[in-house]
């Protein structure tokens, strides 16, 4: 995920080591506006206030730093050591140059991590404007492979506003090729709601482009299905037109074309034209046949329920009856012995 930085620019350019955590900025995130206010008379207040808190510490590396929480010593060493290879084929999908050296801070703690993200769904966020990344390792440290993913896709997110205007960057694209990129939906946790974008298929609720152009929603579902549709899109554009193809399309982007301007130059079709293929194609790839297909054992266990539940009650019912007629049949002969 990407945000913009607020008036305070400088304030997020010199991140200074053993800088307690709750001061490295104070944050307003207003999503899915996305757009960050920083408050600096609270975060000065805090450093004259606050001495026990817990400091960052740096390290440097060749043409990175990474500040850290002290119990992440070594998972700010390995990052370091993984940046090369990840900004090689971050730049190479894209094809496009990394231009800045960037500063990726670790955080341990998720409660100062949400007071930046304000989103429990966030585990990473990235400030282009100041070549920044910030990321909640109490969260995506718990697999490493997470950590190098989710590393792609914020570096993803700086290389492209590096040379794409905000203007021209379309946040379905920002985020699209973010996730192409990094391997997935790598900065957002997931709910335990399945097939998001299949059941919007299925149900005709897919987000337009043009309602995930500046914004993502703020709801969990609807930014997951955001998320969704824009690596959807992008995986689609990949298949059909080539990674070339986009990568001509960032180009176009670059020399700040319109993305309507961009997509017929290079894809040869307009954006409204490419909306209507892509969600046709999702509409054939997701039809109720081949929903009850990838759901065939989840719905035999459900009438499997419902008939065990069915033939419950009728056994109940059945046992009732039979008492009843029991009773009946006692209290007939005793009427009979009483006559007698």
């Amino acid at each position: 995920m990407s945000y913009k930085a607020g008036a305070d620019k400088d304030f997020f350019s010199h991140i200074p080591a053993k800088f307690s955590y709750n001061c490295i900025f104070r944050v307003k995130s207003a999503l899915p506006t996305a757009v960050f206010r920083i408050n600096v008379l609270f975060c000065i207040l805090m450093l004259t206030t606050l001495s026990g808190a817990a400091e960052l510490e740096e390290y440097h590396g060749p043409e990175i730093i990474v500040r850290y929480e002290v119990p992440l010593k070594n998972a700010a060493i390995q990052t370091a050591s993984d940046y090369r290879k990840i900004r090689t084929d971050v730049e190479t999908k894209l094809g496009l140059q990394l231009q800045t050296v960037p500063v990726v801070v670790l955080l341990c703690n998720n409660d100062a991590f949400q007071e930046m993200a304000r989103n429990k769904l966030v585990t990473a966020f990235a400030i282009p404007e100041r070549n920044l990344i910030v990321m909640d390792y109490s969260i995506i440290g718990r697999i490493p492979f997470d950590l190098k993913d989710t590393f792609k896709h914020e570096l993803t997110h700086i290389l492209l506003h590096q040379h794409i205007g905000d203007s021209s960057l379309p946040k379905w694209l920002d985020e699209g090729v973010a996730q192409w990129a990094g391997g997935g939906m790598a900065d957002i946790l997931r709910t335990g709601e399945k097939d998001m974008l299949q059941q919007a298929v299925l149900s005709s609720r897919l987000i337009a482009l043009k309602d995930i152009t500046a914004t993502f929603p703020s709801s969990p579902n609807s930014l997951i299905l955001a998320y969704e549709e824009s690596r959807s899109l992008i995986e689609f554009i990949v298949k059909h037109y080539g990674e070339a193809k986009l990568r001509s399309l960032l180009g176009s982007l670059e020399k700040q074309r319109t993305i309507e301007q961009a997509a017929y130059e290079n894809l040869g079709v307009s954006l409204d034209m490419l909306e209507q293929i892509w969600k046709k194609s999702l509409s054939i790839e997701n039809s109720w046949i081949s929903y009850i297909a990838d759901h065939i054992y989840w719905l035999l266990f459900f009438f499997a329920a419902l008939i065990t539940i069915a033939g419950y009650y009728a056994a109940k019912r059945r046992l009732k009856n039979y008492r009843d007629e029991e009773d009946e049949t006692e209290g007939g002969n005793s009427e009979e012995q009483s006559d007698v």
